[in-house]
């Protein structure tokens, strides 16, 4: 495993933010009935309700699949979904943004501290191109929001939900996000480590995360002092020495909560219910 990280800085206070919500985006009105239908009406009439059909997550299972084939379930404006649900995405300004969904996806939908894929789904047979700009986890399913290149050409050939689109992602970035994501499992399990053999003070405790590039952090509740920073790194430093195996394994709870150290407390169901995902 090659270092993860340089230096990684950690908030010694426990300081929460709070961002603003989004102001909902005013869903685009229906034609009359008297006018013609707008060709993105036609589709997403057409074809299945976006959020009421389970996407499989292959990415859970398989860090390294950067292509795949599947068909499509939906194609709808992102005008047309409720509001609650708009808010969730920050689409590019000046383009006309649609929501895609696939039966099963490698696109890594944003949660636990880390953003979303991005990249593209196109037909294999060529025409318009779909870019993937974020990912967002509604269950039972997952959303992926982008524009159409050239615009406002969505997939005519692909509603009946039985011809093959491509996805592809961005290798770079999703290899980016994770090992910073990665980076920031190692720094917590170091300073459990270090308060297990009574280094650092039991009060402290995992609070949150962030992994994203440029504003990635750890964060614990209770006092960490300015003099454990070069025992930490130190730590750190020997656990990346020894080139450890990055795995994806699939436990019970009840496996996860003896075994993990600091990670129980982030398990997730995961949506096959056989299993959970957790931290190290």
């Amino acid at each position: 495993m090659r270092p993860l990280f340089t230096r990684t800085s950690i908030h010694l206070r426990g300081l929460v933010t709070h961002r603003k919500p989004s102001t909902p985006r005013t869903a685009t009105e229906k034609h009359p009935r008297s006018n013609p239908v707008h060709y993105s009406e036609r589709i997403h009439t057409r074809m299945a309700n976006p959020l009421s059909i389970r996407t499989e997550p292959l990415y859970q299972k398989d860090g390294q699949k950067y292509t795949h084939t599947s068909t499509l379930t939906s194609i709808q404006p992102l005008s047309s979904l409720p509001h609650d649900t708009q808010a969730l995405f920050k689409p590019p300004p000046e383009t006309t943004p649609y929501i895609l969904t696939t039966p099963s996806t490698i696109f890594h939908a944003q949660g636990g501290g880390q953003p979303s894929d991005t990249g593209t789904i196109a037909s294999p047979t060529g025409g318009a191109t779909f870019h993937v700009h974020q990912v967002r986890k509604v269950d039972p399913t997952i959303l992926h929001m982008g524009v159409f290149s050239p615009p406002d050409t969505p997939f005519a050939d692909h509603q009946d939900g039985k011809q093959p689109i491509d996805q592809k992602v961005d290798i770079q970035k999703r290899i980016l996000h994770s090992r910073i994501h990665t980076a920031g499992h190692v720094i917590g399990l170091a300073i459990n480590q270090l308060i297990q053999d009574g280094t650092l003070p039991p009060t402290i405790l995992d609070s949150k995360a962030s992994h994203y590039p440029g504003a990635s952090f750890v964060e614990f509740c209770g006092l960490i002092p300015g003099s454990a920073k070069p025992l930490i790194q130190a730590h750190v430093d020997a656990m990346v020495a020894q080139d450890l195996p990055v795995q994806i394994e699939f436990w019970s709870a009840e496996k996860a909560r003896s075994e993990c150290t600091g990670g129980g407390v982030g398990l997730v169901q995961d949506g096959g219910g056989d299993g959970v995902t957790g931290g190290i």
